[in-house]
């Protein structure tokens, strides 16, 4: 099951992403058009694999760079030990942005919310209603700047409690 979950995932996030990329070419908006358009979280650490989970480490939470197009995506998944989680997200660019985080499996929005320019977003589960955790699985965290390139970070952490969610800080 994991595996066929892990495929629609893949398969959806692939879809998506020529998708956005056929879009994004086309968009006559843009800013900075010279600059090439990634459509995915980059890490900020000298890796260059994408983790494909959040951080189970409180004082070491994940840390990814929104930027690169209109549309930037990050997946990622949540392990049935660690079921809360904690994002913060900053708004660097010089537009508003729109994020949003959905459950890939189900295609349940668990939010999506406009930050204004200069401004972060701090979204734990336990105080947005999600007092039991989160689902399991694959999920979506999607930024898009309306037209305009997205430049953001976002900071990130699971938990197995929801003592686990303190709020995050930069």
């Amino acid at each position: 099951m994991k595996k066929k979950g892990l495929f629609f995932a893949v398969l959806l996030l692939s879809l998506t992403t020529a998708t956005v990329t056929a879009c994004d070419s086309t968009s006559s908006t843009q800013e900075n058009t010279s600059t090439p358009k990634s459509g995915v979280l980059s890490s900020k650490s000298t890796s260059t694999t994408l983790t494909n989970s959040l951080s189970e480490e409180e004082d070491k939470p994940s840390h990814y760079i929104a930027s690169g197009g209109a549309t930037v995506q990050q997946p990622f998944s949540i392990n049935p030990e660690f079921l809360h989680i904690k994002l913060l997200m900053k708004n660097n660019s010089r537009h508003e942005v729109n994020v949003s985080l959905t459950h890939l499996e189900t295609s349940k929005v668990y939010f999506a919310r406009t930050i204004a320019v200069g401004e972060s977003l701090d979204w734990i589960n336990i105080n947005q209603g999600f007092t039991q955790g989160m689902r399991t699985g694959g999920y979506l965290l999607q930024w898009s700047g309306g037209g305009y390139n997205v430049d953001g970070e976002v900071w990130g952490t699971a938990g197995s409690d929801p003592d686990d969610t303190a709020p995050l800080f930069y």
